[in-house]
């Protein structure tokens, strides 16, 4: 019962997120300052850490799938437990982050 609470606001708070990402998507077509191109940037950080956790399976096993079912909805998900999947997620936070340095230090 506790797990499906969590999930639940898990959920909610990544649905909260992405309207807040689609809110700042069209406030940095309005403004050209940096802040403003940040903050999608930052929201997309937090996007994807927050579907790590939503989509990393609870039990744990030697032979993991790479894909798997998402849990709400149609279509497949990495999964995080998996050895190439694990790097596929640790690839696609690095390149967020590299992105969020290269537009706070540019002119």
């Amino acid at each position: 019962m506790r797990s499906n609470k969590s999930g639940k606001l898990l959920s909610l708070t990544i649905l909260f997120i992405f309207v807040i990402f689609l809110l700042s998507v069209v406030w940095t077509l309005r403004s050209d300052t940096k802040i403003a191109r940040m903050v999608p940037l930052i929201l997309v950080l937090i996007l994807a850490i927050l579907s790590f956790i939503h989509y990393k399976p609870a039990s744990k096993t030697k032979q993991q799938p790479l894909f798997v079912p998402k849990r709400f909805g149609i279509g497949i998900s990495v999964n995080p437990n998996n050895p190439t999947g694990r790097l596929f997620w640790y690839l696609v936070f690095a390149v967020i982050m590299i992105l969020i340095i290269v537009v706070a230090f540019s002119n």
